[in-house]
């Protein structure tokens, strides 16, 4: 398997998937070339450091020193948030001189 190879073909050892999912943008940086990037791609990211990105336009395979990955995160929007209830126990509650175990001489 070379180092452009496909991770989960036959012949070659598995490779854990360290994470895959949808980005925003993957902007690639080659020395003296200008910085170009893929939006929305699909992003497979493996333990060896191999990106796999897939997009409507093209699909390529670099190493994650050569591109940064800019993940799409879900946030909870106002019609999603339920109200959350925090308790909180005062740092002083529960000791005090007649409460807990005593130590008798």
């Amino acid at each position: 398997m070379g180092f452009f190879g496909n991770p989960g073909d036959k012949g070659g050892s598995s490779l854990k998937v360290l994470k895959k999912g949808p980005a925003m943008r993957v902007i690639f940086f080659y020395p003296g070339e200008e910085g170009t990037y893929v939006d929305n791609p699909e992003v497979t990211l493996y333990e060896n450091g191999i990106v796999h990105i897939t997009s409507d336009q093209e699909q390529s395979t670099t190493h994650l020193q050569n591109c940064e990955i800019l993940w799409q995160f879900h946030t909870e929007t106002a019609e999603e948030r339920t109200p959350k209830v925090r308790l909180l126990k005062p740092k002083g509650e529960g000791k005090g001189p007649d409460k807990g175990p005593t130590k008798s001489l």
